[in-house]
C-alpha cells in the first residue's frame, strides 16, 4: 500500500527559505544577548519530543543542564499523559504508539501499523481508550487501556476521512478531528470549514471550546461545542500548533515561518513574541506564567514570561524540539 504524503511535506519548499530567514533573524537576536539563559524556577518538569533525535528529553527548567534522554525507537511526534503518569507517544514512520515510564525509562510498544499520529483520552462508563489518527485508512483507532501495552485491544476505528490529523476527546465520549486534507473540523457529527491545513486542534480547560489553525490559511479559529465559530482570527506565519493557557483565556499559536508565538485573547487580540528557531511545540505551565515553545530547527526551547512577553531562557533539548507537555514535579 501507497502511503499518504504527510501533509507538511506539502509546503515544506515554499517555506524553506521563510524557515532560513527565520533561524538566521533569531540567531542575530542571540548574539545580540537579547535571549536569556538562566534558569528557570517552577514547579514542572518539561517532557519534549526530540523527533529527529528519536528521544524524549526531560527537563527541569532550573536545572536545565541535568536533562535526561530517553531513547525511542522512532522519531516523536505527539504526547499524551496516560491517567498512570506514563506518556504515549506516537511514532509516525515506526506504525506504534511508544508507551513510556518517565521515572523508570522503559518503554512499552503498541504496534498499530499505518501512519499514527494525534493523540487523545477518550474517558467512558467502559473504561478508558486511547485514540490515535492514522491518515493511511482515514480513521481514528481506538484501544482499550489496560495496565500494559500487551494487554491493550483494539476496538471498532471510528472513520475519519479527509487525512485525520489531531484528535481531542471531550466530557461524555465526544471526540473532535481536525482533517488537514479537506481543511475541516470534524466535532461528533458535525463538520467545520476551518483555515487551511489545520495540523492543531486543541480542546479548552472547560471542555466547550476548540482551537485550530490552518498552517496554509494562517489564521486560528477557536469554535464552540454546538459548532459555532467564536473567534476567527489571522495570524499568518504558518501557525502549526495551538494551545489553551490553564485558565482558558489565552490561545498561543506557534508560527513556523516567523521565529515568533502569536497569543490570542478571548477579545481577538494578538500579541507577538520572538522565539528560538522555527516554533512547534507549545505548553504553558500550571500557573500560566510562563509559556514554553519547542524549536524543531535546532532542538531548543524557548521559556517566555506571558504577562510580558518577555523571554526568560533558552534551554537545550536536542536535535529537534517538536511536541511538548508539562507534569507536575509531583508526578
Amino acid at each position: 500500500m501507497t502511503r499518504a504524503v504527510k501533509p507538511w511535506r506539502e509546503w515544506s519548499r515554499s517555506v524553506g527559505y521563510s524557515l532560513l530567514i527565520g533561524v538566521a533573524f533569531t540567531g542575530a537576536l542571540l548574539s545580540l544577548g537579547l535571549f536569556a539563559s538562566a534558569p528557570v524556577s517552577g514547579d514542572e518538569r518539561l517532557v519534549v519530543a526530540d523527533l529527529r533525535g528519536h528521544a524524549l528529553v526531560v527537563i527541569d527548567p532550573a536545572r536545565p543542564d541535568e536533562a535526561r534522554r530517553i531513547s525511542l525507537p522512532g522519531g516523536p511526534h505527539e504526547l499524551l499523559q496516560m491517567p498512570d503518569g506514563r506518556i504515549a507517544v506516537s511514532l509516525e514512520q515506526s506504525g506504534a504508539v511508544a508507551i513510556v515510564d518517565i521515572e523508570s525509562g522503559a518503554i512499552e510498544s503498541l504496534e498499530t501499523g499505518g501512519l499514527p499520529h494525534g493523540l487523545a483520552l477518550q474517558r467512558t462508563l467502559e473504561g478508558d481508550r486511547l485514540l490515535v489518527t492514522d491518515r493511511e485508512h482515514d480513521a481514528v483507532r481506538r484501544f482499550a487501556v489496560g495496565s500494559a501495552a500487551s494487554t491493550w485491544n483494539e476496538l471498532e476505528a471510528i472513520a475519519v476521512a479527509g487525512w485525520p490529523h489531531a484528535v481531542v476527546a471531550g466530557s461524555g465520549g465526544s471526540v473532535a478531528v481536525a482533517r488537514a486534507r479537506d481543511s475541516m473540523l470534524s466535532m461528533d457529527g458535525r463538520d467545520i470549514a476551518v483555515s487551511a491545513l489545520p495540523e492543531t486542534l486543541a480542546l479548552a480547560p472547560d471542555g466547550d471550546r476548540f482551537a485550530t489553525a490552518g498552517a496554509m490559511g494562517g489564521a486560528v479559529q477557536i469554535v464552540n461545542r454546538d459548532g459555532s465559530v467564536e473567534q476567527d482570527v489571522p495570524v499568518g506565519g504558518r501557525p502549526v500548533r495551538a494551545a489553551f493557557s490553564p485558565d482558558g483565556a489565552l490561545v498561543a499559536v506557534a508560527l513556523s515561518a516567523s521565529s515568533e508565538v502569536a497569543l490570542v485573547d478571548r477579545a481577538g487580540g494578538v500579541r507577538r513574541v520572538v522565539v528560538a528557531g522555527t516554533p512547534d511545540g507549545l505548553a504553558f505551565s500550571t500557573d500560566r506564567r510562563r509559556l514554553f515553545a519547542g524549536d524543531m530547527a535546532g532542538g531548543r526551547v524557548t521559556v517566555v514570561e506571558v504577562t510580558t512577553g518577555r523571554v526568560l531562557a533558552v534551554i537545550g533539548a536536542g536535535v529537534s524540539a517538536g511536541s511538548l507537555i508539562v507534569l507536575d514535579r509531583a508526578r
